[in-house]
């Protein structure tokens, strides 16, 4: 038997079969290697996280550890901390683990040092000072200071990174990279693992909450640009080197794209960008080609003129300039160079250099975005969105270009062995969204559910809106009359004004989801409605009741759902079975949210009667041993 889960049943831990079943899987994964493959569908109660981290552990085996999001990542850490210490004791030496998250969340020094020393946060000198990695998630900023002082690629290029004072304090390129490369165990986010950007030699990947991971690649696959990008991030720079330059970039975005939005509605799929090409080229690119190349020609004047008048300049300086582009070869030969750092002069230089470099990034990016829209290559999908901005003063439009699926965009090889998990894990749905086949396995339920009740209104939502309306009101209402904690899965938004006037009542959006959840646990408000989220990420014991709107297929409108569905019908597929298959993770992953331990019991009102009709969802309830009853008003 594995030592630390023996260590652990003797404190107290619950010996659990299902969670013994899960160790041999990954331990059978870390044993074959050549890039094996797992797919272990593991319920609530079984303890997958311990699961997979007690054999990882155990049998030294270097991993890989993707989940969700970065809250997820952060709960990764307490359950690694936990078995750390007893892995210290029990072997006498250390696991060393990362916490690895993209690079805006972490402090970029040379952006700090930037500031002027009365606007540097006392917050962030004292963690400077400190033991701290550089992480935002352990400082109170504003988000638009974070914004403003994190890692942006586009700034910290590779050739200016070497020349960077700052390099070797680095906490991303160099302290956590370090790090990295000694780590046992790397925790990431599925938004990483689409870069690959860590070595997968000979180390396990594993995919927790995999239910997920389409979403995020889907996500983080994508190209967007938008309107806060063109007037703040580029316009903004423009004008930095020509004072009044100016493009009519809201008229531009208003003209084309604002009817097409309807009530608050956020994000509209569209067929093609195609069509808004040829607009897009004259209105926008044409004038930023042209601000650009009356600032290039005038920083290689003054480049010029500089290096003409000096007989030597630095090494670094000489350098850098080479790799701007602005100085040809020969030009660079008959440059001398005899001293190391910069003068204040050539400092002054280089941050103009540098001003430059990042506005060439970023005009890159927006020319690569409208080389897309002329092409609309057919595997891609299109949205765009809009949100008003506070800092715009306006809406803020954005547009998308998205892999219709991810399958295909991601790889997966490389790796010892890759485990995929979830409670609700389907392995056509990973085969077909995301490209990964291999073995499944699907462990038993633990918990006793015969302890939930479950009601179903017999109502159809769409062709009965007025008493389906009504049944979510009086649904809610017989749940507050029964339990001091309430979960209201709701799948649009315009629902959320139904339950607007209820007291004890909290939204999600409001505020951090993790503290919602957390005064509901202490019953400082009595419900708490929201929308996926609610469906996928909430852990609140004890008894509970739940209202379910309805099925939660996603809206045929809602843009990667829309060229979903128009591609699988273009290669002659049914559609609809993939919606259905979507929705049905959704609904197991709902279900979930009520039993969370073995003393949880509740009830959960479905005000959708087409559970009847699609078997699917109605047999994922009774295998559970849940029985199902119909009811009518008042819940008699």
């Amino acid at each position: 038997m594995l030592s630390i889960y023996q260590f652990l049943l003797n404190k107290g831990l619950e010996k659990r079969r299902v969670q013994e079943k899960f160790f041999s899987i990954v331990l059978s994964a870390i044993e074959e290697g050549n890039n094996t493959v797992k797919l272990i569908q593991a319920p609530t109660g079984t303890g997958k996280t311990y699961g997979y981290l007690i054999p990882l552990m155990e049998t030294g085996q270097k991993a890989i550890i993707s989940t969700g999001t970065k809250l997820l990542q952060e709960q990764l850490r307490k359950d690694i901390e936990s078995l750390r210490s007893v892995y210290s004791y029990l072997y006498g030496k250390d696991i060393n683990y990362l916490i690895l998250k993209g690079k805006t969340n972490y402090l970029c020094l040379d952006r700090y040092y930037e500031l002027p020393p009365t606007q540097r946060p006392a917050e962030l000198e004292l963690a400077i000072g400190s033991s701290w990695d550089g992480d935002f998630e352990f400082v109170s900023l504003e988000p638009e200071l974070k914004e403003k002082l994190s890692i942006d690629e586009d700034h910290c290029t590779p050739h200016y990174r070497n020349l960077c004072k700052y390099r070797k304090d680095c906490y991303y390129w160099s302290r956590l990279k370090r790090m990295e490369q000694k780590a046992d165990l790397l925790v990431i986010n599925h938004a990483l693992l689409s870069l690959k950007d860590f070595d997968a030699e000979d180390r396990v990947l594993v995919i927790d909450e995999a239910h997920e991971l389409d979403k995020y690649l889907t996500s983080s696959l994508g190209m967007s640009l938008s309107l806060y990008t063109l007037r703040r991030e580029i316009m903004g720079r423009v004008r930095e080197f020509i004072p009044g330059a100016d493009i009519e970039l809201e008229e531009f975005f208003a003209k084309h794209f604002g009817g097409l939005f309807k009530g608050d509605k956020e994000e509209v799929p569209l067929e093609s960008l195609k069509a808004y090409a040829e607009a897009f080229e004259r209105e926008v690119v044409l004038p930023l080609r042209s601000f650009f190349k009356n600032i290039r020609e005038s920083l290689i004047s003054e480049l010029t003129n500089f290096t003409t008048e000096r007989m030597f300049v630095s090494l670094k300086f000489k350098d850098y300039l080479l790799k701007t582009g602005l100085i040809d070869w020969d030009r660079y030969l008959d440059l001398k160079a005899n001293y190391e750092e910069p003068t204040q002069e050539e400092e002054r230089l280089i941050k103009k250099l540098r001003d430059y470099e990042i506005l060439s990034n970023k005009l890159r990016k927006a020319f690569d975005f409208a080389k897309v829209m002329k092409e609309d290559p057919q595997e891609f999908g299109y949205l765009v969105g809009r949100k008003f901005s506070k800092r715009l003063g306006t809406f803020n439009y954005y547009l998308e270009v998205f892999p219709v699926f991810p399958a295909g965009h991601v790889d997966f090889t490389g790796y010892r062995a890759v485990i995929a998990t979830s409670a609700t894990i389907d392995p056509e749905d990973m085969a077909s969204c995301v490209g990964l086949r291999g073995e499944y396995y699907e462990l038993e339920h633990g918990f006793d559910y015969s302890r939930v009740d479950f009601l179903v209104y017999m109502v159809e939502p769409r062709r009965e809106r007025e008493k389906w309306e009504l049944c979510l009101k009086e649904g809610y209402r017989y749940l507050r009359s029964l339990y001091e904690k309430v979960l209201v899965l709701l799948t649009n938004k315009e629902n959320i004004k139904l339950f607007e006037k209820e007291g004890d009542v909290a939204f999600q959006g409001e505020e951090p989801l993790s503290r919602l959840v957390q005064e509901l646990r202490e019953g400082k408000i009595k419900a708490l409605i929201g929308l996926d989220s609610l469906w996928f990420g909430v852990d609140v014991k004890g008894p509970k009741g739940m209202l379910m709107a309805k099925l939660p297929f996603e809206s045929p409108e809602d843009p990667i759902t829309f060229h979903r569905i128009r591609f699988l019908k273009s290669i002659g597929e049914n559609p609809f079975d993939y919606q259905k298959r979507k929705a049905l993770i959704k609904f197991r992953q709902g279900i979930g949210r009520l039993i969370r331990s073995r003393e949880d019991y509740g009830t959960i009102v479905l005000c959708d009667k087409r559970i009847f009709r699609f078997k699917e969802f109605l047999r994922a309830v009774q295998e559970l041993g849940i029985r199902v009853r119909r009811t009518g008003s008042n819940f008699h």
